[in-house]
Parts: structure tokens; sequence; C-alpha cells
């Protein structure tokens, strides 16, 4: 990413007052932002019907500065997709080394749990999926291979695990993992739609916690393994 030259420091008028502490980089300040907008109006609109100048009137900046710091409408929505999945990795991290140690069903249960708090949080990657997926773009496929793939065989991995240990019935693993997954994340993608129905967003902390707690309940009673007598 480009730099701009950075601003001549503003002398201190007293020398007894203590400096402020050092601010971010100019050059990333309107990048945050405009990388904000495109995420939110790529989600919206998807990427045919926004344009450079929309995202960085969203932004508040000029549309130079998107041509400066991206390139392309197309590099500005794949770093707006990076800078998504980046934001979501903190929140739903493929690296599950800290349940190393948890039983199978507990590990899937878990998985869940934090995928939907993921979805309830930012549902606009499923948004930014839909519109790609109408029309089966090079820009989802270039998704689907960056992150897609590997967070789909998490599911997979998990799920299978669960099998062989005898805590899962013996299911089709693709079968289980799309409906995980569809159920996890179809909720809030519409979540405007579901206010209207219920007057209620179901973004709220109590409405994620029900969400999982029913979801776990309905789901894995169907997955569970009957226990042998």
């Amino acid at each position: 990413m480009k730099r701009t030259a950075t601003a001549a420091p503003v002398p201190v008028k007293s020398a007894s007052r203590r400096a402020a502490p050092p601010a971010a980089p100019v050059s990333e300040v309107p990048a945050e932002r405009l990388l904000e907008a495109a995420v939110s109006l790529f989600a919206q609109h998807g990427f045919d019907a926004v344009s450079t100048g929309a995202v960085a009137a969203a932004a508040g900046l000029t549309q130079s500065m998107v041509h400066y710091h991206f390139g392309t409408k197309e590099k500005l929505w794949k770093a707006a997709v990076e800078h998504l999945m980046h934001v979501r990795g903190n929140m739903f991290s493929l690296n599950l080394e800290d349940l190393r140690d948890v039983d199978d069903l507990s590990r899937l249960k878990v998985m869940l749990r934090r995928f939907i708090s993921a979805n309830a949080a930012d549902p606009d990657l499923t948004r930014i999926l839909i519109h790609e997926g109408m029309n089966d773009s090079p820009r989802l496929k270039w998704l689907a291979k960056r992150y897609m793939i590997r967070g789909y065989a998490t599911f997979n991995a998990a799920i299978e695990s669960a099998i062989k240990s005898g805590v899962v019935r013996r299911l089709p693993v693709r079968d289980v993992t799309n409906i995980i997954v569809g159920a996890c994340v179809l909720t809030f993608t519409l979540s405007r739609l579901l206010k209207e129905v219920y007057g209620e967003l179901p973004t709220s902390a109590d409405a994620v916690s029900s969400l999982s707690d029913t979801l776990l309940e309905v789901l894995f009673k169907g997955l569970e393994a009957k226990s042998r007598p």
C-alpha cells in the first residue's frame, strides 16, 4: 500500500508540556475508512452496483484516494474482503489449539457457538458471498480458494472425528457441514427481515444465546449417536 508524505510535526508550545502520543500514520487512516465503507457497500449492493466514487463518498474522502491506495475497484474489493476476514479471524479462529484436549462432541458444539457469534457480530461476509454466488464470479472462486475451502474443511474434520469416536451418527459429512453453516449464517443475513417479522433484531446477546442453545438442542439431538444398551 502506498504512503503519503508525513506532515511536519507541530512545535510544542511549552517545554514543560508532555508530548502527545504518536498518531497513526496518516496514510493508514483513509485506507481503513475506505475498507470499512467498501465492505458495507459491497455487502449491501454487490460488486457491480458499487462505484469507487460511492465508496469514497461513504468514507468521506475523494475518489482519487481510492485509486491512490488500491488502484482498481477489483483490488479494492479484494482488500476489503481480506480486511473483513482478518476481523472475523479474531472472532472465529480456525486455529483450534485451545480445544485440543476437549472431547469431539464438545469441540463441535463450541465451534458452532463461536461461529454463530461471529456471524451475529458481522453478517457482511455472507451477504458478499450471496452476491458473488448469484453470478458464479471469478471473485467468488478467489474467495473460496483463499478462505472458504479451509473453513469448510475445519468443520468437516471436526465432524469426521466425532463420527469416528462414535459420538455422532454416521451421516454424510458434507451435508452436516452445510446444514450447520446454513443454520448459523442465514438468520443474521436476514436480520432486517426478521426485525419486520418479530419486531426485533436477532443480534442482541440474549437472541444470539437463545439461537445457539436452540440450534444445539435441535441439531445435536438428531446427530448424537444412540447409546448402546
